[in-house]
């Protein structure tokens, strides 16, 4: 593993830590990022789509459900962080391996993350002509092609692009439009270069990108629009009447310029410059019905550039150390628009209120609400720079015990520009009145509710974040470290749809920094030359002002979208990962974590001003594990190797909210299913012929192979609707691989 900057066994590094390699990746069939997390221990990432994208690690994570809200766990090509949620589930496309840091990350990886880092390494240009095609087809209409051509243009300079096109039908049916949600459509691609200027300065620059246009679901609908009773169209599983499909559309670029340049002393200069952009849009009717009441149009733009410095001392000496410098600029923009539809006059108002068409008017024109087609909307820019100074290092104490430590100073400015318009939301009256039930009741930012002025405003994040660990050689194959570290995450601005209540109680819309304490300690051997890895940790993390970003049901249909400090969060739990080579040609694998998240203090922080202390963070398991056994045999007709994998994974309950409740009631009486999810087993296998020349492979592979049809996230949108996302069900295909 390479994460500490340096080339290092895993057993030797006090990290809590999980490595797949390349061909750990192709073997599983895992085509993207969130397909990972089945085997990794306490990793959850979000099956829904991609602008709501939720990494966890170790049962903290978040999306970054509006500009003001920065990820917990970073993710990162090369060294680069990636950005916000829209651009976090990356094509796997042509990497060397990926590697899984759990814990607070802050002085190995330019940007603090008090979660953990997720690094994909690429494969860099080689010194031979070499390329790689492949097909992929199966059920649900899949297909996917890829190639990779690796060109040398001298004996110093090489060349590597490589492509993929994935395309596959949905398995939601809408029963309006007659089209099938949950489709892909994808395009990842990556040019890279590579120059040998001499034997002390390489220099490596890379261009990649990902197109992705689907019809995506947000969630399936138990309820009508506001909860009343249960859905009354299409009440069946994974079909759905909607007056239009819901969309997501990401356009992701970047680049990125390592230069590496090794002293005649042995010391290693480092320069890593990233520059991305992402422009993600993402529709959905809001109303969840075939009548066309309320929609909404999201469109949020990134534009990032960051540059670290390294200084890396020599190996073999006993003291090692890198020091850092870090720069992160980033400008972020955000147009999102609630749109009334025409539908909504007499599908809301008059549904409501039994009034006829006059009656509608009247009462639309007494609330304040909108016409047909007017907007309530946001709209604004967050510009954020981050510059940091970090040291890294260790001391052989003797030959047997090494002392590690870690510093990182961080300073974050953040300045917002940002309007909210609810004047078309509908707002009570001054006085107490049934129709006051209608109002939305959505802010305005400025003095004047009536003639709305952007929230200027900016912040400061300091924080000094050590760390220190001590590793000790049981043997020469077996060590055990502890480890603390701290970490955090910078304050913020919640720019999202507001009560007017609430704005006015907040009117700078911040939240405070939140910080973590993680203690760790663990063990890492092989035995019997290697035929038997064992790696194992147990931790406990005390977060301090814990930022929560929730949907709060204010009752009768209405909610405001909230971040708020939590006084206390406390996570704590066990991992554990082995290999079992039993054979030259069997192998097994196995891992497994054991999470404990909950809220230590949140007084006031559930529905209804409810006490949620004690109460088990959104999106932690409490377990999760997995299983492979992956068998070679020769098969001397063929000329080829016959490959045999079965994998088995599972994940235990976990909530969605903060409340962990387990139903949601109707407002006619009766309650729905909701915020509890159930656990879930799956079984994947793949079975294929390589070639012993290694010209080509040919697989049979399925996922979820018992089909398993079960819900996978959950929802309380805004208006009170209760919809959840169902997982993908069981898929097949045939894959041929042309090496050359």
């Amino acid at each position: 593993m390479t994460a500490t900057k340096r080339s290092e066994r895993l057993k030797d590094v006090p990290i809590a830590m999980s490595a797949i390699s390349a061909e750990q990746l192709d073997q599983t069939g895992v085509r993207d990022l969130k397909s990972i997390a089945e085997y990794i221990p306490n990793l959850q990432i979000s099956q829904s789509n991609d602008f709501r994208s939720t990494v966890t690690i170790r049962g903290v994570g978040a999306q970054s459900r509006n500009i003001g809200f920065d990820a917990r766990v970073g993710v990162y090509v090369d060294g680069v962080y990636m950005g916000q949620s829209p651009s976090l589930n990356q094509e796997l496309l042509d990497l060397e391996r990926v590697e899984v840091l759990r814990g607070p990350q802050g002085t190995l990886f330019g940007k603090n993350t008090v979660a953990g880092a997720i690094s994909l390494v690429t494969k860099k240009p080689g010194d031979e002509i070499s390329g790689q095609v492949s097909a992929d087809f199966g059920n649900l209409g899949y297909r996917e092609f890829k190639g990779m051509v690796n060109l040398p243009v001298s004996d110093k300079v090489s060349t590597k692009f490589s492509v993929a096109k994935t395309d596959r039908d949905g398995y939601i049916n809408n029963i309006v439009t007659g089209n099938d949600l949950m489709e892909i459509d994808t395009l990842a691609y990556r040019a890279q270069i590579r120059v040998q200027v001499s034997d002390q300065l390489e220099v490596n620059a890379s261009f990649d990108g990902l197109n992705s246009e689907s019809l995506i679901l947000v969630g399936e609908p138990l309820t009508d629009m506001l909860a009343i009773t249960t859905v009354p169209l299409a009440p069946e599983e994974r079909v759905v009447a909607f007056s239009a499909d819901p969309t997501d559309k990401r356009d992701i670029y970047g680049g990125h310029l390592d230069v590496n340049y090794e002293t005649n002393g042995g010391f290693t200069i480092k320069s890593i410059t990233g520059y991305r952009e992402t422009d993600a849009s993402y529709s959905n009717v809001t109303d969840y019905a075939h009548l066309d009441i309320v929609s909404i149009e999201y469109a949020d733009k990134y534009k990032q550039f960051s540059e670290e410095i390294q200084f890396i001392s020599p190996d073999g000496q006993d003291f090692t150390y890198m020091v850092g410098l870090y720069y992160y600029d980033q400008k972020a923009d955000t147009q999102r628009d609630v749109i009334l539809g025409q539908d909504f006059l007499t599908s809301y108002i008059g549904l409501l209120t039994g009034a006829d068409a006059v009656g509608q008017e009247v009462i639309r024109q007494t609330l304040g609400f909108g016409s047909p087609g007017d907007l309530v909307y946001n709209s604004g820019t967050v510009n954020t720079k981050s510059y940091a100074a970090y040291f890294n290092g260790g001391y052989q104490i003797s030959d047997k015990l090494k002392l590690g430590l870690g510093l990182r100073y961080s300073i974050e400015d953040k300045d917002v520009n940002w309007l909210l318009d609810g004047r078309n939301s509908g707002h009570p009256l001054p006085f107490a009145h049934p129709l006051n039930a209608l109002a939305f009741n959505i802010g305005s930012t400025g003095s004047d509710p009536s003639n709305p002025s952007p929230l200027i405003n900016d912040r400061q994040d300091k924080f000094f974040a050590p760390a220190v660990s001590l590793t000790y050689a049981l043997t020469d194959e077996a060590n055990i470290y502890g480890k603390y570290s701290s970490g955090y995450k910078s304050g913020g601005f919640n720019l999202d749809y507001i009560n007017a209540d609430e704005l006015a109680e907040n009117t700078g819309l911040e939240f405070d920094k939140e910080t973590v304490d993680s203690f760790e300690i663990g063990y890492k051997a092989s035995y019997f030359d290697n035929k038997v890895t064992l790696n194992m940790a147990a931790f406990i993390a005390n977060y301090d002002d814990y930022q929560v970003n929730q949907f709060v049901d204010l009752g009768g249909g209405k909610t405001s979208i909230r971040i708020t400090n939590a006084a206390k969060v406390k996570t704590k739990g066990i991992e554990a990962e082995a290999t079992w080579r039993a054979t030259e040609n069997l192998t097994f694998t196995g891992s497994m974590g054991v999470l404990d998240a909950t809220f230590d203090e949140f007084l006031e922080g559930g529905s209804g001003g409810s006490d949620v202390s004690g109460n088990r963070l959104p999106n932690a398991t409490t377990f999760n594990a997995a299983f492979s056994a992956q068998y070679y045999q020769q098969i001397d007709s063929l000329n080829s190797t016959l490959l045999i994998r079965a994998d088995l994974t599972h994940r235990s309950d976990y909530y969605t909210t903060v409340n962990n409740d387990t139903t949601a009631p109707l407002r006619a009486g009766g309650a729905v299913p909701f915020d509890r999810i159930e656990p879930l087993t799956l079984i994947n296998g793949r079975i294929g012929l390589i070639s012993n020349n290694e010209t080509w492979e040919v697989y049979l592979w399925g996922r979820n192979l018992t089909n398993q049809k079960k819900y996978v996230d959950d929802l309380r949108d805004f208006f009170g609707t209760i919809s959840r996302f169902p997982n993908q069900p069981r898929t097949y295909g045939i894959e041929a691989v042309f090496n050359f």
